[in-house]
Order: C-alpha cells, then sequence, then structure tokens
C-alpha cells in the first residue's frame, strides 16, 4: 500500500486547473464533493484508494469527498444519454467502453487532453485505450481489460476435458449426459461469436463509421453468403439442443444454480463468474476459450468481444466537479489501484506495470488465462457496438434459437433476407 500513498501525495501537484485538460496546473486544489455512479462491487475499492488518500491529507479542503450510488456500468451510459443532469446525477461514472460512442456525440462525456491524455496512452495497453478513443481522441480513463467471455466448465465431471473443444461435441455430450451448457444466446454480445468467427466474415466484420455530415453508420457485411451459411448452420445446430433442453438461453443466476445443483456443466460468460465459481466447483472449476464449431469439415473458432470498463467525466457538471473528478478517476485507474481492484474484484489490470507486477502474475485468475487466450480472437467492443447493434444481435441471437425466422407480419423469412433487412438498417446514416 506504501506506493499507492506516494502517489497519491504526488497527485497533489499535479491536478489539472481545466478538467481534463493537460495545459495549466496548479498545487493543491480544494476539492467539492461529487457523486460517482458505479457497480456495486466497486464501492470497496473507491473506499480503500480514497480513504489511503485521506489518510495523507492534513486539510480537510484536500481530501476527496464522495456520495456513491450502484448503478451497473451497462446501466449508467444509457441513464446518462437519457439525461446527463437527471437528480443525483454524477460527475465520475464507471461504464463499459461501448457507451463512450453515444455519450460523446451527444456531448456528454468530457475529452481528455495534454499530458494527461499522454500517460493514459502511454501506460494502459492499446484495447484498453481503444475502447475510450473515438476519432484519435480519448474520452475516459481505462479501468479494466476484461471485459470479455469464454467457456466455464467442470472439469470434474468424467470425459467433459475432452470434449470443450468443439461445440458440437461438447453439446452432444452433455444431451448424452443428461446435463446442460448455458449461453445467453439471445443477446448481441454473445450472439456475435458465430459470424464473427476468424474462418467466417471475421472480428471486424461490423464496425461503426461516422460519414462526412456526422451520422453514424456501420460496415458490416454479415448479410453475405458466408454470414448466411454460417447462420443456417448455427440456428440448426442450436434449436435443436434449445428444444431438447440441454442448451440453456440465461444469465449469471442461472449459471451459479446450474453448477451449483449440478445440472451444469459448462457455460459461456466471463471473469466476474470466477468468486462465485470457485466456492461451488473447488479445483474442478476451470474455463478455456471458446470452442470451434464445424460445417463442411472445416474448424470455425468462436469469436468475441472485448473491450474495458472506462472510468468517464459528465461534461455538464460544475468545472469545480469535474476538476476533482478528473482528480479521482486518475488515482483510481493508477496501477496501485487497479492492482488493488484485481485483490477485491479478481478483475484484471490494463495498466501495462500493474499487468507485470507480482502481485498480479503470480495469482492470475482462472479466468483470467482463459480470457487471454480468448482475445485472440477478439474484436474491441467500442469500435463495433454502435447502441442501434444491440436490438439487431440480440434478434439474431433470438433467431439462432427459435425454429423459424418471421416478419412483423407474421411471414416467414430465408436467412438472407432476414440478414439483410438486419444490416441495411445498421447501414443507414442515423
Amino acid at each position: 500500500m506504501k506506493k499507492l500513498l506516494t502517489f497519491g501525495t504526488a497527485l497533489l501537484s499535479t491536478l489539472a486547473l481545466v478538467a481534463c485538460g493537460g495545459g495549466n496546473t496548479q498545487e493543491n486544489i480544494d476539492k467539492v464533493e461529487i457523486n460517482i455512479w458505479a457497480t456495486a462491487a466497486e464501492q470497496q475499492v473507491i473506499d480503500a484508494v480514497i480513504e489511503d488518500f485521506n489518510k495523507q491529507q492534513t486539510e480537510e479542503s484536500k481530501k476527496f469527498k464522495v456520495k456513491f450510488t450502484a448503478v451497473a456500468e451497462s446501466d449508467a451510459g444509457t441513464t446518462l444519454a437519457k439525461d446527463p443532469t437527471v437528480e443525483g446525477a454524477p460527475a465520475l461514472f464507471l461504464c463499459a467502453d461501448d457507451h463512450i460512442p453515444n455519450l460523446q456525440s451527444l456531448n456528454i462525456v468530457s475529452e481528455i487532453k495534454g499530458e494527461r491524455r499522454n500517460k493514459i496512452i502511454a501506460e494502459n495497453s492499446e484495447v484498453a485505450v481503444a475502447g475510450a478513443t473515438i476519432d484519435g481522441k480519448l474520452y475516459g480513463y481505462p479501468v479494466t481489460s476484461d471485459n470479455g467471455y469464454f467457456l466455464w466448465y467442470n472439469k470434474g465431471f468424467e470425459g467433459l476435458e475432452s470434449k470443450i473443444g468443439s461445440l458440437e461435441e461438447l453439446l452432444k455430450f452433455a444431451k448424452d449426459n443428461g446435463k446442460q451448457v448455458l449461453m445467453d444466446v439471445d443477446n448481441g454480445w454473445y450472439a456475435s461469436s458465430f459470424i464473427m468467427s476468424p474462418q467466417a466474415n471475421g472480428p471486424e466484420s461490423i464496425l461503426w463509421k461516422r460519414n462526412d455530415e456526422g451520422k453514424v453508420y456501420c460496415e458490416t457485411n454479415w448479410d453475405n453468403e458466408k454470414g448466411v451459411e454460417v447462420s443456417e448452420y448455427i440456428a440448426g445446430l442450436l434449436t435443436e439442443y434449445t428444444n431438447s433442453g440441454t442448451l440453456v438461453d440465461g444469465l449469471n443466476d442461472q449459471i451459479i444454480d446450474g453448477f451449483e445443483s449440478g445440472d451444469m456443466i459448462a457455460a459461456v460468460s466471463g471473469t466476474w463468474m470466477e468468486r462465485e465459481l470457485s466456492p461451488i466447483l473447488g479445483d474442478d472449476l476451470a474455463a478455456d476459450k471458446l470452442p470451434t464449431y464445424t460445417i463442411d469439415g472445416t474448424a470455425y473458432q468462436m469469436a468475441s468481444f472485448t473491450g474495458s470498463k472506462i472510468y468517464a467525466i459528465n461534461k455538464t457538471r460544475l468545472v469545480e466537479e469535474q476538476k476533482t473528478a478528473a482528480a479521482l478517476a486518475e488515482l483510481l485507474t493508477s496501477k496501485e489501484a487497479q492492482l488493488i481492484r484485481f485483490e477485491k474484484r479478481a478483475t484484471l489490470p490494463c495498466n501495462n506495470e500493474a499487468a507485470k507486477d507480482s502481485r498480479y502474475t503470480e495469482h492470475v485468475t482462472i479466468g483470467g488465462a482463459a480470457l487471454l487466450k480468448q482475445n485472440e480472437f477478439a474484436c474491441v467492443q467500442a469500435k463495433v457496438a454502435e447502441s442501434r447493434y444491440w436490438d439487431i444481435g440480440k434478434a439474431i441471437g433470438q433467431a439462432y434459437i427459435d425454429s423459424q425466422i418471421k416478419d412483423a407480419d407474421g411471414n416467414t423469412l430465408t436467412w438472407a433476407a432476414f440478414l439483410q433487412a438486419q444490416m441495411d438498417t445498421l447501414r443507414n446514416a442515423v
């Protein structure tokens, strides 16, 4: 902890006069009370970091004073996009990186400039920085590099470990043994895994762009011949096992219940599940990259999204609040803070030095190791998932596990017609 306290003391001389700029600075600016929104699990990190920093201050005016509200990373950006001045609105908030483009387009998040920007880029992983960057401009402080998914499984179940590399073999094995596999297929985050396979359309086969008028559209080929071929195959495969009860389309609570009861032997999810599953499975808990699926003898590696959690500053708050928010964001995303977050939350640090520190490298989690393997086949989420994508991704995922596809009038559609309609919606600039 001594390194954190040293950083905290040194920080006093580098607080920016302009909240997110990097030009003029002044020493020991007074800190106003600010509201923070972050996930409930993050509160313990915030409390620990602020407590250590404040102990070093001899004047009350130099201490951080915050009001914390538990808001999920998936909800914070969505809520502020509707009204950044909502009652209790934060000066500093934690969100998934794919929220940054929408918030930036609405002029809600502050740009980080100058020395602060350079410091963030130099000290953090490329993936994490990319998630907070739009058109070369930085709009947030990277927090983690673990917003991705892979396969959890029970290696103590006899015969399972030899099946996890193939989706077909895994599902057949589970069905033959009366067990379940979970994947939240009707969710655009996970449904993308199939078409984005490197052997199919590729991890960057859907990218959001901005045209000369500043309107947003997607550049995508998901409705090409390969996209249709993959979708037809995956729909047939997943529908079969969904109908038999082998493939479960569910969420975190169902993963916990399934492994606890013994009904479930594998699940697609992320690093956040490790603290929940470790007490249940103990030494039998294991994880690996996602499996492959096979079409006409060719193995297709399932892809994924990867990304970061970001601390961003609400540009609509008072300048004094933004100053304090910038100082606190820098402290909460420092090397030492990221190591504390790893200790308390099992999150993967994106700070380059933290990722090399023995406090991390000697205790790399099961999920962390699996995520690093899967990231070889992943696309940075913030580059792909423009806000309109989620409903379309959900519709595609739902179609994968339904027996047939229908339009709003109840007419049955081919996969070619369905995908073209979905992609045309994304290609339309708005």
